[in-house]
């Protein structure tokens, strides 16, 4: 039960500002720590990412593999969420985190409920996955019963966009871009995007006003530097994604 909270193609994004796999300066990246410290700073956007375990539950994660932010190895497609499930999420950030785990896409949407968050999911398939990702990913959200003010899917693969715009058309989908692509336009258009969501470095001022005038929301990735937040936000981009500093959420009265 997803309420889509859109002005036209526009999310209203209240703070402008979107907790980047959550409060992630402030507590481990896509933990539940990360979700809830973002939800007490006041902003009402996370940020996450979710990928296949090797027996098929989608959990979320960003990276590939499992070294940089959990005491596990190898690729999280290769392993069981048997295992995953006991891995220790959180004291590679800080020792005070150490029961923190990798919450599974249920958990996450169970989450995002109780705390009246609203989400941008990324989807992060292996390439090869993306069907049995996109199937699982979205199988789960449909079963979801319990409200949740807004999701947005977002991917850097169109394949897996497709397959999302296949099995539900009316979900809302953000197109990523992490280079500048020329046929950004007609790809959003062949998948009916809402969004368009672009590496900050790769921006520029002719081009904000192209997806504007395109009629899609725009979304940037990733700000923490107050000063640029606040150029791109007066040149008319609708949300920024931050790791939430303790200055953005301040400087930006979210605090």
């Amino acid at each position: 039960m997803v309420n889509r909270q859109q002005n036209g193609n526009h999310f209203l994004f209240s703070p402008a500002i979107i907790a980047h796999r959550g409060a992630s300066a402030i507590a481990p990246e896509n933990t539940r720590a990360a979700f809830l410290e973002a939800k007490r700073l006041g902003f009402s956007w996370i940020e996450c990412d979710v990928m296949l375990s090797s027996t098929g539950e989608v959990v979320v994660m960003h990276d590939d593999t499992l070294d940089r932010t959990t005491n596990g190895h190898g690729r999280v497609v290769d392993c069981p969420y048997s295992t995953l499930k006991t891995l220790d999420a959180g004291s590679w950030f800080d020792p005070v985190f150490s029961m923190e785990c990798i919450l599974t896409f249920e958990e996450l949407l169970l989450l995002l409920s109780e705390q009246s968050l609203s989400a941008n999911i990324e989807l992060k398939p292996l390439q090869g996955y993306e069907e049995e990702t996109v199937k699982r990913a979205m199988a789960i959200l449909h079963a979801f019963q319990k409200p949740i003010p807004s999701i947005l899917l977002s991917s850097f693969s169109k394949k897996a966009l497709r397959m999302v715009r296949a099995i539900d058309t009316d979900v809302s989908l953000g197109l990523l871009m992490n280079e500048w692509e020329e046929g950004w336009a007609e790809d959003a258009a062949a998948l009916s995007c809402a969004t368009i969501h672009v590496n900050q470095a790769v921006l520029t001022l002719k081009r904000i006003q192209q997806i504007e005038s395109a009629g899609y929301g725009l979304l940037v990735y990733t700000v923490n530097d107050v000063s640029r937040a606040k150029e791109l936000l007066a040149q008319g981009v609708d949300a920024v994604f931050s790791d939430c500093p303790r200055e953005i959420a301040n400087v930006f009265g979210i605090q």
